[in-house]
């Protein structure tokens, strides 16, 4: 009895965090650029009383509870929401944009999916926490790769001695300004980094991942302009969404629950079956 009170509490333990994230992905349904997680959970080990043999193929294997495996982020895409604000970016299908901690770009890259980027007084593209969109200065080459961030992007108050009356951004990420005199001109290429296995992405919070060697190889990625290279095109003036289904949450809520009673009452049980034991002698 001590042995199945001991799985249960091992039980309560995995379907209390497998609670906690699904709670979080609620909490998170309208986070721009969330994506949702799922815990799993798996049999902890066993503890062999009698292993198979040829002339007795049934062993004696008594499981000791569960465990949480691991949590995997579905990176799956979110639906989009009209803005209509020019710096408000979204990427229709894989690739993360690259956002720098520092002014010079020297700083920390992170990567991430929101796109709710702002312009600050002095031009800089930045996110609502104030990390700065990195990207390339030049055109995009003709293969749609770029090298590996270095510019932090900025659409000045004047080009080319003219006054920037407008700017947009194309689908490969192309910065084009329209100045005074009706001509346009292209100041710069927003940056987006695909990598190998997105779940290999450190989740730091902010909406913000920090590239790893699980995700890639080198730590980098790949770089692309927008629909090169496997890379999404990027949507000016629209958002993408949280890809949480609180449908599939609510669900997953009541099943998680179910678990988590149903390890509840194995303890009361055992308890019971104990308290009989203990009555014997009377």
């Amino acid at each position: 009895m001590l042995r199945s009170m001991y799985s249960a509490v091992s039980g309560l333990a995995a379907n209390q965090t497998r609670m906690d994230v699904i709670g979080n992905n609620i909490a998170n349904v309208n986070t721009v650029g969330f994506k949702t997680s799922t815990a799993f959970i798996e049999s902890a080990f066993d503890q062999s009383g009698r292993l198979p043999t040829t002339s007795r193929p049934v062993g004696i294997s008594i499981g000791l509870g569960a465990q949480v495996s691991g949590t995997v982020k579905q990176f799956t895409q979110g639906a989009f929401q009209r803005t209509d604000v020019a710096t408000d970016l979204a990427i229709q299908g894989d690739g993360f944009f690259v956002v720098n901690t520092a002014e010079d770009g020297t700083g920390t890259n992170y990567v991430t999916r929101a796109g709710n980027f702002i312009r600050d007084k002095d031009g800089y593209l930045r996110t609502q926490e104030g990390q700065y969109l990195m990207g390339d200065a030049a055109e995009a080459r003709s293969d749609g790769t770029v090298g590996y961030p270095t510019t932090v992007l900025k659409v000045e108050m004047e080009v080319g001695g003219l006054e920037v009356v407008s700017f947009g951004f194309g689908k490969d990420g192309a910065i084009n300004v329209t100045k005074a005199d009706g001509s346009t001109e292209e100041v710069g290429v927003v940056t987006i980094q695909r990598f190998s296995s997105n779940n290999g992405l450190q989740h730091i919070g902010g909406n913000l991942y920090l590239p790893t060697d699980a995700a890639s190889t080198d730590n980098t990625g790949s770089f692309y302009a927008g629909g090169y290279g496997g890379a999404g095109n990027i949507q000016s003036g629209a958002l993408e969404l949280s890809n949480v289904d609180l449908a599939k949450e609510f669900s997953d809520m009541i099943i998680t629950q179910r678990g988590f009673d149903a390890n509840a009452k194995t303890i009361t049980t055992s308890d019971e079956m104990l308290q009989t034991i203990t009555q014997l002698k009377r």
